[in-house]
């Protein structure tokens, strides 16, 4: 089977996710990339790739994201399933849509909220078997436009437009939240940052005292998994959940 390329965009080594654990069980070899230091990977030929958040812009003139846009734009022509997160999202809308998808917000959005599915969602491998709400982890400065036509968008909130969209060419994914932390991995996080959490009016004992893990967001990342192993499998008559492709 084709490997799974990872696309580990922050600068620094983060606390270990819940997604990372998944991902050691995948029937695939895990091919990780830190783009941050430069790196990039030499082929286009993978199941599927992650693309992670970062604190750094899609729109920064950095030399690494620059590169990575043409990488994205590769992936996509080779017809790789594409998943990201944060950062991961904003800069596959701006590789494949356009550079003017990625607007800076007025005021962050960050804490402990919700999304909403829009209709367009219950047709779709991400979100069809996710429940119409979800509680999630708010953390981001920047989003992807909700008005483009190449952008179909999959879940929304009271405070943007965009939380969850596939691109309407092919088999890429974009979730502004973060369900890739379970609640230990979020009260990891908040401690190596409480500095900075602190400084956008979040308190590190409040964050902690409301941590949770969204089983129901974090399945979207199962089902793109699923979506990605089951694309390699051979096609039987058996009928299996989106999820058992991803364990089988």
């Amino acid at each position: 089977m084709k490997p799974f390329l990872y696309l580990d965009n922050w600068h620094e080594p983060q606390p270990e996710t819940r997604f990372d654990g998944r991902l050691r069980e995948l029937p695939v070899d895990i091919e990780r990339i830190r783009t941050n230091h430069g790196e990039l990977p030499s082929k286009t030929d993978y199941c599927a790739a992650y693309v992670s958040p970062s604190f750094d812009g899609a729109y920064d003139d950095l030399d690494w994201i620059r590169r990575e846009h043409e990488l994205l734009r590769e992936l996509a022509a080779n017809g790789v399933p594409m998943i990201g997160l944060c950062f991961g999202s904003q800069i596959l809308a701006s590789a494949l849509v356009g550079r003017d998808q990625v607007s800076v917000r007025d005021c962050r959005e960050a804490g402990f909220g919700e999304i909403r599915l829009t209709s367009a969602a219950r047709n779709d491998p991400l979100t069809s078997s996710a429940p119409s709400r979800m509680p999630v982890f708010h953390w981001h400065g920047d989003e992807v436009r909700s008005e483009h036509p190449d952008v179909i968008v999959l879940a929304e909130s009271d405070d943007c437009a965009n939380q969850a969209w596939r691109w309407a060419k092919g088999d890429v994914w974009g979730i502004q939240p973060h369900p890739e932390f379970d609640a230990a991995g979020l009260i990891d996080w908040f401690d190596r940052y409480d500095e900075m959490f602190e400084s956008h009016g979040l308190r590190r004992n409040d964050l902690i005292a409301e941590a949770h893990g969204s089983e129901e967001a974090f399945e979207m990342l199962e089902n793109v998994l699923a979506f990605a192993i089951a694309r390699q499998k051979p096609k039987t008559n058996a009928r299996h959940s989106i999820k058992d492709a991803a364990e089988g």
